[in-house]
């Protein structure tokens, strides 16, 4: 096992700081392993070293919301089912805001996500939670909130052009009025 230093934990930080600025900026497949290492100022072989590849590099990228979305899924599961639609349209409204940049990433990575199983857990949860958001079995609502949620992510996609707190009250605006439960 690798010995990890300060030094090696710095690289390894830039590697991935820079991977997310390649990946929002040109999309995940347009961003090359050499392109990563040349923005972090290190040879491929580095980029290499810390990483088995692009589809790891991507899942630390991608790691600070898998975290906090599994995270989400696990409290959820703990709550009666009563209360587990308001706090996942509550959570996932707060996520998306904190999260934003992450959205862009996420979007461009869909059409071949199940080819990179290094983030099969993020697309469990994912798809755990937006069950939680549709409240229910049926059909239509989690339809609803597959709706919702792939419409909330694309507008978390652009983070310039909403404040935090607009970005926070469409999101949860736009949740309760497709989700709401007559």
């Amino acid at each position: 096992m690798a010995v990890t230093t300060p030094a090696r934990e710095r690289t390894r930080r830039e590697i991935v700081r820079q991977a997310m600025d390649l990946f929002q900026a040109a999309g995940y497949n347009a961003t090359s392993l050499q392109d990563i290492a040349t923005a972090a100022g290190c040879s491929k072989a580095t980029v290499l070293y810390h990483f088995s590849g692009k589809p790891a590099v991507l899942a630390a990228v991608l790691e600070p919301a898998a975290a906090d979305v599994a995270e989400l899924v696990r409290q959820l599961t703990a709550l009666p089912a009563a209360e587990t639609q308001e706090f996942a349209i509550r959570r996932f409204t707060d996520l998306a805001v904190l999260h934003r940049g992450v959205m862009d990433v996420i979007q461009d990575v869909i059409p071949v996500i199940e080819n990179v199983p290094e983030i099969a857990g993020l697309v469990a949860d994912g798809i755990r939670l937006t069950e939680y958001l549709a409240g229910s079995d049926d059909t239509l609502d989690r339809d609803l909130a597959k709706f919702a949620v792939n419409g909330l992510l694309g507008e978390c996609r652009y983070p310039g052009e909403r404040t935090d707190d607009e970005l926070r009250r469409l999101c949860d605006t736009a949740l309760r009025r497709l989700l709401r439960r007559d």
